[in-house]
């Protein structure tokens, strides 16, 4: 918001001359707005807020927004999504170099990962090339709340909560959906230290909701457009973690599933 003559602005605590060559003194803000007006000044609101990626600005009564054109930021969203892939792979790039110059074998965690990270990009750049507008291509990266912020507690030492049969997590109502992140705690048992996880599950670890029923569901290391979702196979229930937690961190947008280099399942080292 500001004060304008004509196109300019009008700083305050800065004398200032006006279109009859008159010097007004800096302490011109102390005047009422009927003087500011008199002396030729009008207030102007600050423009809508806008993202200027997508659009060029407001049209001159700040009904409509101006967009660019949707083929141009599908270019260049797709582009960003190959640098993400690129740099996602770069770091077990020597893996590959190594087969190349001394035949040793890429181990086969390395091997899923990379295939993880193309099968995701391939995914992303589907979904950047099919929206059919700006609002589409927005969404795709959006986070959606699913069960945001939502915090499930569990006795993870019950037979009726941790299946190690069917690798399942029974919560009555949890209302998780397929595809949300959530983060595992594994809480502190009764001497004040960090409880045994869950077999199979790391402790402090994002992981997505995979098979979800009403009462049911069981965890996955990556996303479905990575192409390798799958149960994670619980080995064994905590053996002290009466209190540990689930936390919807949200269904991530299409551009957030990139494959965590430090799962169990892409762990070559």
């Amino acid at each position: 918001m500001v004060w304008k003559l004509g196109d300019r602005n009008i700083r305050a605590g800065r004398s200032w001359v006006d279109e009859n060559n008159i010097t007004h003194p800096r302490n011109w803000m102390s005047w009422t707005d009927d003087e500011k007006r008199a002396a030729g000044l009008a207030w102007t609101d600050d423009p809508k807020p806008y993202d200027n990626f997508y659009y060029y600005g407001w049209n001159s009564d700040e009904s409509a927004l101006l967009p660019r054109p949707l083929a141009g930021l599908q270019a260049s969203k797709v582009e960003e999504a190959k640098r993400q892939s690129a740099n996602a792979l770069s770091e077990t790039d020597w893996y590959v170099v190594r087969k190349t110059e001394t035949n040793v074998a890429v181990p086969t965690e390395i091997t899923a990962y990379r295939t993880a990270v193309r099968t995701n990009y391939a995914s992303l750049k589907t979904a950047i090339n099919d929206a059919s507008d700006i609002a589409e291509l927005q969404a795709v990266y959006e986070t959606t709340a699913g069960a945001f912020n939502a915090i499930k507690t569990i006795d993870a030492t019950s037979s009726s909560v941790v299946s190690t049969s069917s690798n399942t997590i029974t919560i009555s109502g949890h209302g998780f959906v397929d595809g949300e992140q959530v983060y595992y705690d594994a809480g502190i048992n009764s001497d004040d230290e960090t409880a045994a996880v869950i077999g199979g599950l790391m402790n402090n670890t994002i992981y997505f909701v995979h098979s979800a029923a009403t009462n049911t569901f069981k965890l996955s290391e990556s996303h479905s457009n990575c192409g390798d979702a799958a149960q994670i196979q619980f080995n064994s229930r905590s053996s002290d973690g009466t209190a540990q937690s689930f936390t919807s961190h949200g269904i991530p947008a299409k551009s957030q599933t990139w494959p965590n280099p430090e799962m169990t399942k892409y762990d070559g080292a």
